[in-house]
Parts: structure tokens; sequence; C-alpha cells
């Protein structure tokens, strides 16, 4: 809590009491060839996925290895977590 405080204190944070949406999931450890596309199709199988982006260094184009996928659903979103949490996307 006191982490979030002095987030909010430097105006990184607009409330410490704010919580992350529960139907986005982080998914970290990307083969950097992987797209927002190929993405959003592996985990269109849980349900309907409202945006999904692999986020990218800003100058250079390429992946940071990471993403954000937004379901429709937290249900959808809690599926996908606990099936994919461990699995291989792009052999990584």
């Amino acid at each position: 809590k006191s982490r979030a405080e002095v987030l909010e204190m430097l105006g990184d944070l607009p409330d410490a009491d704010m919580a992350p949406p529960e139907n986005v999931l982080f998914v970290c450890k990307l083969n950097p060839v992987t797209d927002d596309d190929d993405l959003a199709i592996i985990f269109e199988r849980f349900g309907e996925v409202v945006s999904c982006e692999v986020i990218r260094d800003f100058k250079t184009g390429d992946s940071l290895n990471y993403a954000f996928v937004e379901f429709k659903e937290v249900e959808a979103a809690l599926q996908a977590y606990f099936k994919m949490d461990g699995a291989l996307v792009d052999d990584r």
C-alpha cells in the first residue's frame, strides 16, 4: 500500500486504492516474433477479445516481449489465466 501511495504522490498513479481491471491479462516472456493478431487468435478460444497489444519499443518497434489481452468478460480472462499459465506461445 505504501508504494502505491508514493506513486500517487508522484502523480504516476491517480489513486492509491486503484486496482487493475479483472478482465485484462498481462502476458509475459513472449517470443519477439509474436504479434497482436497471433496472440488474439490464441486467446479468442476463451472468449471475446476486446483488445490485444504486444508492447513495443517506441523507437525501434521491436517487441518488449510482453502484452496485454483484454477480454469482454471477466470469466473468460480467468479461464485464460488458468489454462495458459506456463503455456508455450511461439516456442517460448
